[in-house]
């Protein structure tokens, strides 16, 4: 995912800090200004992180970052997906074993809450270990 980012100051050699805007989902269809996704988006918070610095930006330049698609894909399935997944599969589970409507739907519950403190873990562990890494690819916005 590429974005534009302003250099906040050089860490090391090679590696910049950049302040990032969070994207908006709609800001590649349109620009509207008036649904209001767009309204809240433009109050993004905006992100400090490091990127890997090949061309030499200086602090107050505009550069173009890109960070690893596959990792916030990856991200993304295991918090929006697999909790769901699990609460389908306990509920199901639950019915096969003839189980009550309401202790299958537990058994579901039991499952959606264990896919969620899943992608909680995971989250905490890639922030320590494996964090999304930014690159900067473009000097100029």
């Amino acid at each position: 995912m590429r974005q534009t980012a302003q250099v906040i100051r050089t860490v090391s050699p090679g590696y910049v800090e950049v302040k990032v805007r969070r994207a908006s989902a709609c800001a590649s269809a349109h620009n509207c200004g008036s649904c209001d996704h767009c309204s809240f988006m433009e109050n993004a918070p905006e992100i400090v992180v490091v990127a890997e610095d090949d061309r030499g930006a200086q602090v107050g330049d505009t550069v173009t970052v890109e960070s690893a698609t596959s990792s916030v894909l990856g991200a993304a399935v295991l918090l929006y997906i697999v909790p769901f997944i699990l609460f389908f599969s306990g509920y199901l589970m639950g019915m096969s074993l003839q189980w009550t409507e309401g202790a299958a739907i537990g058994l579901g519950g039991i499952g959606f809450v264990l896919g969620l403190l899943a992608a909680i873990g995971l989250d905490r562990y890639r922030k320590h270990h494996k964090p999304v890494s930014f690159k900067v690819v473009a000097l100029g916005g």
